[in-house]
């Protein structure tokens, strides 16, 4: 596989659990907002670099990536039960504004390595929280177009490198230089 070839890509991805429903599309990009990555960084899931960068020019794909290769199995031992008065506010209250079910929540855990949770449950004593990816269990299709590819330049490698870092100077949350709105 090359590295450091840029994508920019349109596309929408279907989510398909394993019981053969309705897939659900779970993400849309389009020419207007496209994505864009830089192969060999790391940033996106090998499988899906691995399929697009065999693309080139304006084409078209359609592929699924099996949940195994994606985000892995649904693991019912990744969802918690914590006691609810680790959750607190700055006035030490229960924080209620941000705890809730349906809303993911950023924790901590000892070690200081910071990840994000789904609050499924909040009753009396505990909080259930359910720390699997979102995309668990399902598989992946993307379905799309590529727009642009060709090989990164050095300025687009590093405008790319600060995005992943977070330390992109100089674009006020607006746009980089490299087209990436990153949203600060």
């Amino acid at each position: 596989m090359a590295e450091n070839k840029y994508y920019k890509l349109s596309y929408e991805l279907f989510a398909h659990d394993k019981e053969g429903g309705t897939p659900i599309l779970v993400e849309k990009t389009s020419a207007d907002h496209p994505f864009e990555f830089i192969t060999g960084l790391g940033y996106t899931l090998p499988d899906f670099e691995q399929e697009i960068s065999q693309l080139d020019g304006s084409a078209k794909f359609d592929f699924v990536i099996p949940c195994e290769r994606a985000y892995g199995e649904y693991d019912e031992a990744h969802v918690k039960t914590l006691p609810k008065e680790i959750f607190r506010d700055k006035d030490n209250h229960f924080a209620i504004e941000s705890v809730y079910p349906g809303n993911v929540i950023p924790m901590e855990n000892e070690e200081g390595m910071q990840f994000e949770g789904l609050v499924k449950e909040v009753n009396p004593t505990n909080v259930v929280v359910d720390f699997n990816h979102p995309l668990a269990g399902v598989d992946l299709q993307f379905r799309g177009e590529v727009i642009n590819s060709h090989e990164a330049t050095p300025q687009e490698i590093t405008a790319f490198l600060n995005i992943m870092s977070d330390e992109c100077s100089g674009c006020d949350g607006g746009e980089c230089g490299c087209g990436h709105c990153h949203g600060k």
